[in-house]
């Protein structure tokens, strides 16, 4: 009975212990970030259920510690799905130790899922206070 009375507890607290977390990058192991420009698009052409879609993946110009660079990005994906246009203005996140490693980062999904977790376990935690007081 004792583990059902805090599980409200526990469930606030690891709301807000998962949004306070620092957002993860799988592929970059010593992140940095920067601004990039999108310079151009490679093409790709993939067999997919017996026919052939092209797919894009933007190629980006960006400023290292150890001088510019220019690469392509490895995720391709088909063309309804690609959005960028050659001059739009990213931020990159590369590889300190590897500046040629980089992803596109995308904040406003990271931004948007640690307001929701930590705003779920402070309403959380303030309603089971709430309902502590009243009974």
């Amino acid at each position: 009975m004792l583990f059902l009375s805090l599980l409200p507890v526990l469930i606030g607290g690891g709301c807000i212990v998962i949004g306070c977390l620092p957002e993860h990058h799988r592929n970059i192991r010593n992140p940095e970030f920067t601004e990039g420009e999108i310079v151009g698009t490679v093409t790709q052409k993939l067999f997919q259920k017996h026919s052939e879609t092209l797919s894009f993946a933007p190629v980006v110009q960006y400023q290292t510690v150890q001088g510019g660079q220019k690469a392509s990005a490895r995720n391709f994906v088909p063309e309804w799905q690609y959005h960028y246009r050659t001059g739009d203005k990213i931020t990159v996140c590369y590889d300190r130790n590897h500046p040629e490693l980089f992803e596109i980062h995308n904040g406003n999904g990271y931004a948007f899922r640690k307001i929701l977790c930590i705003t779920a376990g402070i309403g959380i935690l303030t309603a089971y206070a709430v309902l502590c007081i009243q009974y």
